[in-house]
């Protein structure tokens, strides 16, 4: 049996770390939510912003994890709004990809 160098072994595994190194990198710059790449998720949801003349977003795209008040928070609408304007969304359920109206 002929004895195999480590470079035939080592190169595959060289490849796959660059392609992982490629991967993460254009995950985090295309990131743009404000996050740090180190907390940046795997998921590939992003937040969806409409703005009007006021500078204000008409929408917002829930993420995995976000809650109401997280929401809230990141968007500068009261809880109280977000229900009122988005009555058939269950507070208690958010899914990743929904849209929530921010404003009227």
């Amino acid at each position: 049996m002929a004895i195999r160098r480590p470079a035939r072994l080592v190169a595959p595994l060289f490849l796959l770390v660059c392609v992982a190194a490629v991967l993460i990198v254009v995950q985090t710059t295309l990131s743009d939510d404000g996050t740090s790449p180190s907390s940046a998720t795997a998921t590939a949801t992003t937040t969806t912003r409409t703005t009007s003349a006021k500078g204000t977003p008409k929408t917002y795209r829930v993420r995995s994890g976000d809650t109401l008040g997280g929401i809230a928070e990141k968007t500068d609408v009261s809880v109280d709004k977000l229900v009122e304007l988005n009555p058939d969304v269950d507070p208690q359920s958010l899914r990743a990809g929904q849209r929530l109206r921010l404003r009227e």
